[in-house]
């Protein structure tokens, strides 16, 4: 099989997937709650409370105006995954609204009544944004990783960069928050903005450990006269590869020599244990690495 379809049919796997999530984030907690993380997502609260029309078709009702946008003005940029993502989330959005879910009598214990048209699996509102924003950030998250896209603010944002040279995270934060202020000011409860900001937050945060990983590895530099003992030790003992870097003192002008490596958080204490011992004047900066493409680590 060609190898370009496979790669193909991947992606498509992970976008369905990562559309499923949005869909049960939505559905099922934020739009019950009103709670607004911006977006296309916060502007269909207005068609279902306002105009009672499902949320989901009106996420593609919007969004296909703005995709046409955006391959016009765009390119190519936004090509036929990011069309598919755009379909799967409206789609899964309004298959997995509590009022289909109270057609199966399996569900009917574990949904709440929030209002007249709300219904969702608890009635805390807190529980109710944190896991819905959550579920929204994890499946933007694998939205992204396969190549796809949501549309939606992304168009708008873009193209701010491209004709204003906004940058796109400027842009993201004046229009999402626009859209929680709007939710706000529309449904008159200044708690909903409170709480749209909160799901900005939340989901972006879990949208990017989808993305990068936890931080489970460290990139360790360290500025010691042993180098040759701690590279020997990096080596032998941790089995793990370093970089020499060549670099000079900017207080004595001296030529130094730093040790770079990466490594997991149980061979950091091994490592700062044995470097300790070798040398209490060295200079040791441990940073965050969040994905790792390489021997020793995932595969490229």
């Amino acid at each position: 099989m060609d190898r370009k379809f496979i790669n193909f049919l991947k992606d498509l796997f992970g976008i369905i997937v990562g559309s499923a999530l949005c869909g049960i984030g939505y559905s099922i907690f934020l739009i019950p709650f009103k709670a607004s993380p911006g977006g296309v997502g916060g502007l269909s609260q207005f068609f279902y409370y306002i105009f009672n029309i499902n949320p989901g078709i009106a996420m593609f009702i919007m969004n296909i105006p703005l995709f046409i946008i955006g391959v016009i003005v765009l390119g190519k940029e936004f090509g036929i995954k990011t069309l598919i993502s755009i379909f799967f989330v409206s789609v899964f959005t309004d298959l997995f609204s509590p009022m289909n879910l109270l057609k199966i009598n399996y569900f009917l214990p574990f949904l709440y009544k929030i209002g007249d048209k709300a219904y969702s699996f608890t009635s805390d509102y807190f529980l109710g944004v944190l896991a819905g924003s959550v579920l929204l950030g994890a499946g933007l998250g694998f939205v992204f990783k396969f190549n796809g896209s949501t549309g939606g603010t992304d168009i708008p944002a873009l193209i701010l960069k491209k004709y204003l040279g906004i940058s796109p995270g400027t842009s993201f934060l004046f229009i999402d928050s626009f859209i929680i202020f709007l939710v706000g000011i529309v449904f008159k409860n200044g708690n909903l903005i409170l709480w749209g900001f909160l799901s900005l937050f939340v989901s972006s945060k879990v949208c990017d450990i989808v993305l990068e990983g936890l931080p489970y590895n460290k990139g360790v530099m360290i500025i010691s006269k042993k180098y040759e003992e701690i590279k020997s030790f990096i080596f032998n003992e941790l089995d793990r590869g370093c970089t020499i870097i060549h670099g000079e003192g900017g207080f004595t002008s001296k030529e130094l020599k730093i040790v770079y490596v990466v490594i997991n958080l149980k061979e950091l204490e091994k490592l700062k244990y044995f470097v300790k011992k070798m040398d209490r004047e060295a200079f040791i900066i441990v940073n965050e690495v969040h994905d790792v493409l390489g021997y020793g680590f995932k595969k490229i």
